[in-house]
């Protein structure tokens, strides 16, 4: 049994302890174990404890309920303790576990469920799979392999809240892959800019927004090889070639389709990505050959470099990466990992900490305008309903 706190009279955690509810009969002992365990994650588990046998142990039982086919709250918990746990060791056991997801059975078909029952198990599942690629030891090789499964749900599910886990994971893992050209469908991102649901609309806008921070937009698709020479000259592309991206954007930023107050959060996101689009305007050179070939085995860790150093250059990246490890770790855990778990934050991602970066971030206007303490953005918003001659309106 684990030990009591005296402070707090709570059970203090004993990974011994949790590796025995696991192997326990009762679902209701192993949902406790997973729950303690994900916890004890949460909080940050220092390098020195970590490598007890017993948390591999406890990992290998994570394995085992999404390979026999535990309940739905086992299998969620289970991708959650081995996403943060890969969040936390990173390197070379993190390669380790991104295999085994990959070897699991049905696990990319889990990704992409047709009942709308299953959609939080299917959203644990991208989560789990993106959080151990992002600290992998091959980047480039490991983000282009999880970017092709993310692509495939993109285009298997109709599930709101999947498709929008599923646009933010592939957002959040181009900047590392190699060959944006091929890994980037602006089609799709283009179809998602008109769903319904807002959430996958803002998805769909925050890829938008990496894809043109990283330089990289829609593109004429090149001449057929019987053409490539001798005088051929390009037609001029016809108007389905090129989604018009841009349109869409300041629609969306105007607030066109959308109760202006209950989607202020929605409006002001697609007011900065439309001034991004403004401020870049797209050009013969926009294509980036330097990171459109494939890489090779050997120049991976340097070419993934490289992407690092883009990644920490630019904002929206930031803000994509820092909102998905607040959004999976949670507010405490966040400031947790954020403090003590340097190997990830500094050396692995290459972000400062938290409160460095977050003044300078449009996510954290975002999250006070969302919780009602940004009073100058709130000032800004009824401001700009008096006055309807405003381009918003």
């Amino acid at each position: 049994m684990g030990r009591v706190d005296s402070n707090s009279g709570e059970r203090a955690f004993s990974i011994q302890r949790c590796v025995g509810m696991l192997h326990q009969n009762k679902h209701v002992a192993r949902e406790e174990g997973l729950k303690d365990l994900v916890a004890a994650l949460e909080g940050f588990v220092p390098s020195d404890e970590i490598a007890d046998p017993l948390y591999e142990q406890a990992l290998d039982r994570c394995f085992s309920f999404l390979n026999i086919g535990g309940s739905g709250k086992e299998r969620k918990d289970a991708y959650r303790a081995i996403g943060i746990y890969a969040l936390t060791v990173v390197g070379s056991k993190a390669q380790t576990l991104l295999d085994r997801l990959f070897d699991l059975d049905g696990i990319f078909a889990g990704m992409a469920p047709s009942s709308a029952a299953d959609a939080e198990r299917a959203v644990a599942a991208i989560n789990c799979l993106v959080a151990v690629t992002l600290v992998c030891e091959k980047k480039a090789a490991c983000a282009k392999r999880t970017l092709k499964a993310i692509c495939d749900v993109i285009d298997q599910t109709g599930l709101p809240q999947v498709l929008a886990a599923a646009l933010s994971a592939w957002t959040l893992l181009l900047p590392r892959a190699s060959n944006l050209r091929a890994m980037t469908p602006f089609k799709v991102i283009a179809k998602h800019l008109k769903a319904d649901d807002p959430a996958v609309r803002m998805a769909a806008g925050e890829a938008l927004a990496v894809c043109f921070e990283l330089n990289h937009r829609p593109y004429q698709p090149d001449p057929p090889p019987a053409y490539r020479y001798h005088y051929y000259r390009p037609r001029e592309p016809k108007p389905e070639d090129r989604p018009s991206l841009e349109s869409r954007v300041a629609e969306l930023a105007v607030g066109v389709e959308a109760h202006k107050k209950q989607h202020a959060e929605e409006r002001i996101l697609f007011r900065w990505i439309k001034d991004l689009l403004e401020d870049n305007p797209p050009g013969p050179d926009d294509d980036n050959d330097e990171y459109d070939s494939d890489d090779e085995e050997e120049g991976e860790e340097e070419e993934s470099s490289g992407l690092r150093v883009r990644v920490n250059k630019t904002t929206w990246s930031k803000l994509v990466l820092l909102n998905f490890l607040r959004q999976y770790l949670g507010e405490e855990g966040f400031a947790s990992h954020s403090q003590l778990n340097r190997p990830l934050f500094r050396d692995t991602l290459g972000l400062t900490t938290a409160a460095e970066q977050k003044k300078s971030l449009p996510a954290q206007e975002i999250k006070q305008v969302r919780n009602g303490r940004d009073k100058q953005r709130t000032k800004e918003i009824k401001k700009d309903r008096q006055n309807k001659t405003k381009q918003y309106y």
